[in-house]
């Protein structure tokens, strides 16, 4: 292994918090991560992907994305549907890293024949415990094909830190893998991708470097000043320069850039068909039928016509983006399309925009949540903490996704708040596996204005250390999936008098209390091993993720206390 690919993989490893000693291990999580980050790049455990663990199927990690979401369990797929009504995007990803540095093309082939009894019917290999439940997820997916508007998209990323210098029996074993994928007709594209040490070392540069693109922009008109806008332009722009600015390191499209539009793409929904016959048929009309999009960016800087945006979101536009991106090999005749160009570091203009632009289609309340005022002081609240207390609330997608110097494990998305405060305060730890938007609307005054911020920060501070505690083999790993039952139990296990509420002083003292233990590494591990024994004595199959899913075990475990 090179030094610059052991030192990304060190400091890979201290930003996730994960002392592991098995040279092939860390390699494993530190290529997966890598690997699976340039489709997904919402922050996420790597213990939630890599599989690798003796009958893998020779798989080290599968990540499963459906309508831009990293599935990992089979009712975010319900709440997916009851939402959105549809399966408009699927992408199922796998890699396989070995830390030798030549590319092996018996080796390349085996793992796409693990790949391919994955998806059988009849599966031939042993599979491990991570694999089947991976398994059961796809299976319910296909289940739903009346919900499926294309075919899955089936990702393999060979991983070593060889060079890749396409060797004729390698790149021949890859066509074999992808034409045996294709042959089982679930998929409308089967990409192979091999990656050596230079494309990984670039691979997580883009994990922690802010996104920069230079595009030409000619046709455009500098507006007025305006206050909390250091500067903006309104033009057009054509189809090749705007690829670049949605078009990732592989040729997919960019998930990053359209975090902070609140709605994910809708598929080939009427008005996204309707905008693609117009894009094929008569492109040079589509900058007059098109409303075009908005870009808001950190930092914009020009030389004559060619803008360079650093750190840049798509704010409105998703819908035209994916359309034109699915589109982009039947162009013709130059397509122009509508652009707004702001720069601005201002966060009260930054909600302003995004509400305004995304009011114009109808969005969800969660959809616009992070634009709550609640939110902006729960960032300041957690930024009260220092030392091994210090945790970073992500009100803002990727904000503090850039640079090295914060561990990833201390930053919390609204996404892991929710679940954390729904199992600890509010006794749903059974709807923590479902997609946030389902369990945000199941809490009656959740993040209102008159609750304490501590509670808050008490049951993400307590997850963080529960989630390092599986993480580094303290406690058992089977009970990682009880977790959020963990939160509540501890609740309730420590409070002497009737729980306070959200709102009350009194809950501060409490929440103290729990964070005095849960700061302890021997005190919480003790406090977990008393809490699983009462989950042993309620579940029948610990190995099983199904009891974790149902009411019935919160109201079994509660009986276990005298509730306050």
């Amino acid at each position: 292994m090179d030094r610059i690919v052991q030192s990304y993989m060190d400091s890979f490893l201290k930003s996730q918090d994960i002392v592991e000693k098995n040279q092939s291990k860390k390699f494993e999580m530190f290529a997966s991560y890598c690997a699976i980050e340039q489709m997904y790049s919402e922050n996420f455990n790597p213990i939630d992907v890599v599989i690798g663990d003796g009958d893998d199927c020779g798989i080290d990690a599968i990540a499963i994305l459906v309508n831009g979401l990293l599935i990992t369990s089979k009712e975010e797929i319900d709440d997916l549907l009851e939402i959105n009504k549809k399966l408009s995007e699927i992408n199922f990803i796998f890699v396989q890293a070995k830390t030798s540095s030549n590319f092996d093309y018996g080796d390349m082939g085996t793992f796409g024949t693990g790949v391919k009894d994955f998806f059988s019917d009849s599966p031939q290999m042993r599979r491990n415990e991570a694999i089947i439940e991976k398994s059961k997820i796809v299976e319910y997916i296909f289940s739903k094909a009346t919900y499926i508007k294309k075919k899955p998209v089936c990702y393999l990323y060979y991983i070593t830190t060889g060079k890749w210098v396409n060797d004729q029996n390698c790149v021949g074993r890859m066509e074999l893998v992808k034409s045996d994928l294709l042959d089982l007709n679930i998929f409308s594209n089967v990409v192979y991708i091999p990656v050596g040490a230079d494309l990984l070392q670039k691979y997580y540069r883009n994990t922690i470097d802010v996104i920069e693109t230079e595009i030409e922009f000619s046709n455009k008109i500098l507006l007025p000043e305006i206050p909390g806008v250091t500067q903006s332009y309104l033009g057009y722009i054509d189809s090749e320069s705007y690829l670049k600015l949605i078009t990732g390191e592989n040729g997919e499209i960019r998930k990053s850039v359209f975090y902070d539009n609140v709605r994910d793409f809708q598929g080939d929904n009427p008005v996204n068909h309707e905008m693609s016959e117009s894009l094929r048929t008569d492109s040079q009309k589509f900058v007059l039928l098109n409303n075009g999009v908005t870009v808001i960016c950190k930092e914009l800087s020009n030389i004559g016509n060619k803008f360079t945006l650093t750190d840049y979101q798509i704010v409105n536009g998703c819908q035209t983006s994916h359309v034109i991106f699915n589109n982009k090999n039947d162009i013709i005749n130059g397509l122009q399309l509508p652009i707004k160009l702001i720069e601005t570091e201002d966060d009260e203009t930054v909600n302003r925009i995004i509400k305004a632009t995304n009011r114009q289609t109808e969005v969800s309340d969660e959809q616009l949540i992070a634009l709550n005022e609640f939110h902006r002081k729960l960032e300041a609240f957690y930024g009260t903490f220092t030392g091994a207390n210090r945790l970073y609330y992500e009100r803002r997608s990727k904000q503090y996704n850039y640079g090295t110097d914060i561990e990833k494990v201390r930053i919390v998305s609204i996404s892991t708040q929710i679940k954390a405060v729904a199992s600890m305060f509010y006794d749903k730890p059974h709807l923590a596996s479902r997609y946030y938007g389902r369990l945000l609307k199941s809490i009656d005054g959740i993040f209102n204005d008159g609750h304490q911020p501590l509670p808050y920060y008490t049951c993400a501070f307590t997850l963080y250390r529960l989630e390092f505690l599986f993480r580094n083999k303290s406690i058992p790993a089977q009970y990682r999936k009880f977790k959020y039952f963990i939160l509540m139990l501890i609740k309730y296990d420590l409070a002497d008098d009737k729980i306070p509420e959200m709102n009350a002083n009194k809950m501060n003292k409490f929440c103290e209390k729990i964070l005095a233990m849960a700061s302890d590494n021997s005190k919480l591990t003790d406090e977990v091993n008393k809490l699983t024994q009462l989950i042993d004595k309620h579940v029948t199959d610990i190995t099983s993720a199904e009891s974790t899913k149902t009411a019935t075990l919160v109201e079994n475990l509660k009986t276990e206390f005298v509730i306050k």
